[in-house]
């Protein structure tokens, strides 16, 4: 299993619905140097159907997931985002309720989708996973990173 699996699925809002998308990010638990997104509170189940008065979305809506779950005999974290944006710009009302982003700001997730706003995704739940998977490769590797450069100060020191 890998450490980050982006799953596109049909909506579970709409049976007749044929285009909109629910995508889940599972993220296995227990990998060295990752912490997993989640929504609110981390450990726990939580379904979410973010207020049309802060976040414009198309027929059928919007509905985001987080929580444990069991993915082939693995423990792990799902996010998940069922449905699209009308205005990217209103991602940043998401954002705040996402934690362990690996983004260095606030408003940085959103500011990336922004960017790759005529991009294929943009507007639904492909675009934000690949972007939190972009987050977490950068994260990962900047602490890998740093890891070697201390292993090679620390040998150049004891060299010394």
């Amino acid at each position: 299993l890998c450490d980050m699996i982006i799953e596109v699925l049909p909506t579970a809002l709409d049976p007749e619905d044929k285009k909109t998308l629910r995508v889940r990010c599972i993220q296995k638990e227990g990998v060295p140097d990752f912490a997993t997104t989640y929504l609110f509170d981390s450990g726990s189940t939580i379904e979410w159907t973010p207020s049309p008065e802060k976040l414009a979305s198309p027929a059928p809506g919007m509905k985001l997931k987080s929580g444990p779950e069991d993915y082939f005999g693995k423990k792990c974290q799902v996010v998940e985002m069922d449905g699209n944006f009308d205005n990217l710009q209103e991602l940043v009302y998401i954002e705040s309720a996402l934690s362990n982003t690996k983004t260095k700001f606030y408003g940085e997730l959103t500011q990336a989708m922004l960017a790759l706003a005529d991009a294929p995704g943009s507007n639904n739940g492909t675009g934000l996973m690949q972007t939190l998977a972009a987050f977490a490769i950068r994260d990962l590797y900047e602490k890998k990173s740093a890891q070697a450069a201390k292993k090679v100060s620390e040998a150049a020191a004891a060299a010394a």
